[in-house]
């Protein structure tokens, strides 16, 4: 059923951004079958997977919820100074020419196209220690566009478009303290500032209306008792503030998520589990979010020395703050792979309740896809594909009185490039990034929020300076 729904779903597309999805998607593809034998010939050069958010304490995994995985405590450290001689500092820019046909990202029939031009500088630092290590980034980008979006709210289908210039901000901070060699703190804390939509950085929620921020911040505590037993404690605080007074009313919100995972391993490569996952959304002024708890059971496999699998099955009960509360399914798969010692490979699906952008509903059940593929082709060229697809509903018990009970949403973004290395000071990229969204009432088969509908093709071609 989720097939045929995204099947159909994906028919309202406007021509031309299937066509370059299925042109990106072969691009990539012959990519990968051109460096198979490159892969192969370093087969015998596997590492460990490194990825926190996989493997935990006894192999637990740490990312409990959508909203989790793109947390900055649930990734590796931010890059720092490799050089001889390693500075607490790293400065960097880049400069970026990028074309976009639809920078509105409005409905397919009142596309607007601009050429930007994107400067981005940025500073890291980095002080470790024996048995800790804190780092935090700040990152300032300045977008100049020839025709101007309107971030008026919504999908700015109207309005002025002249010349205009954009800023937005990114702070990311880090902390990590090992007490022994059992017990770990991970403390991490994100603000952005956002002026266009993001699939690729959601996490189910499509936000697209208008200019916002969002501030996460979240903490991992891992602890090994025993050889064999393990734990894994979580939090999260995500707030996003928009910059319009009219959409603020209806979708300002604070989420708030906790959990716990107990580990125990039961073979050398295979670990099992259970824990329990809290979570809560509000919003400050509209009478609409949910409380959900959800219990699973789950394991970590660790087939390779450069494979290890994921996955958690369960139930989770919703009290909506308007509706009925119920009881839906909850799952989550991931894989990460080390093909070789040059490339990286990542798979995340999960199935739960999701916050929403669609303000007649508290939430929606998102099936969320995410893939993310690096490969070294050779010391001096890279290639990168990341791709993020969301299948969200929002069912009868998560809508409000008097709203339509099956609106659904889908939205898809690819990303993929090539990245030249000139030296340790500077390099060269290009891509191209695909996304779009897509709305329906499954119920008629009618268009259910089509006024957020869109196709968005954008082409980059950039340089990064490091010291």
């Amino acid at each position: 059923m989720l097939l045929a729904r995204l099947l159909a779903r994906r028919q309202k597309f406007s021509r031309r951004g299937p066509v370059l999805f299925c042109k990106a998607a072969l691009i990539t593809l012959c990519l990968l079958l051109s460096c198979r034998l490159s892969v192969a010939i370093d087969a015998g050069n596997y590492s460990a997977p490194t990825n926190p958010a996989t493997v935990g304490p006894a192999g637990s995994t740490a990312s409990a919820t959508p909203a989790m995985m793109a947390l900055p405590a649930n990734v590796g450290p931010l890059a720092t100074d490799a050089g001889a001689n390693r500075k607490f500092y790293t400065l960097s820019a880049s400069l970026r020419e990028i074309y976009d046909d639809n920078v509105n990202t409005s409905s397919n029939g009142s596309k607007k196209a601009s050429l930007e031009t994107e400067l981005s500088p940025s500073i890291l630092v980095d002080f470790p220690t024996q048995d800790s290590d804190f780092s935090a980034r700040y990152t300032f980008d300045i977008t100049y566009y020839t025709v101007g979006p309107n971030n008026g709210g919504g999908n700015g289908n109207g309005g002025s478009n002249g010349p205009s210039l954009q800023y937005t901000h990114e702070f990311v901070a880090q902390y990590r303290h090992a007490f022994s060699d059992r017990l770990n703190l991970n403390l991490a804390e994100q603000f952005r500032k956002f002026t266009e939509p993001s699939i690729l950085q959601s996490t189910g929620t499509n936000y697209q209306s208008g200019p916002y921020v969002s501030n996460t911040l979240n903490g991992t505590v891992t602890a090994q008792w025993t050889p064999l037993f393990g734990t894994t404690t979580t939090y999260a605080n995500t707030i996003v503030r928009y910059d319009q007074a009219a959409v603020a009313l209806n979708q300002n919100s604070i989420e708030n998520t906790s959990s716990q995972n107990f580990s125990f391993a039961i073979l050398p490569k295979i670990n099992v589990g259970f824990g329990g996952i809290w979570d809560d959304i509000t919003y400050d002024t509209a009478l609409r979010g949910y409380t959900t708890y959800t219990g699973f059971i789950g394991g970590v496999w660790e087939t390779l020395p450069s494979l290890s699998v994921s996955g958690r099955g369960g139930g989770t009960y919703i009290e909506p703050v308007q509706g009925q509360a119920s009881i839906a399914p909850y799952a989550a798969l991931s894989i990460s792979w080390t093909l070789g010692a040059r490339s990286m490979l990542s798979f995340d699906y999960a199935h739960e309740v999701t916050p929403t952008d669609q303000v007649g509903g508290n939430g929606q059940t998102s099936d969320r896809f995410s893939a993310n593929f690096r490969y070294d082709i050779t010391a001096s060229l890279s290639s990168h594909l990341q791709g993020v697809l969301t299948d969200a509903v929002i069912s009868h018990s998560l809508t409000t009185s008097g709203t339509s009970s099956n609106n659904s949403q889908y939205d898809y973004a690819l990303d993929t490039g090539l990245t030249y290395h000139f030296n340790r000071y500077l390099d060269f990229d290009c891509g191209i990034i695909l996304s779009g969204v897509s709305s329906e009432n499954n119920s008629s088969g009618n268009s259910g929020n089509s006024g957020n509908d869109y196709t968005r093709d954008e082409a980059y071609l950039g340089v990064r300076g490091t010291y």
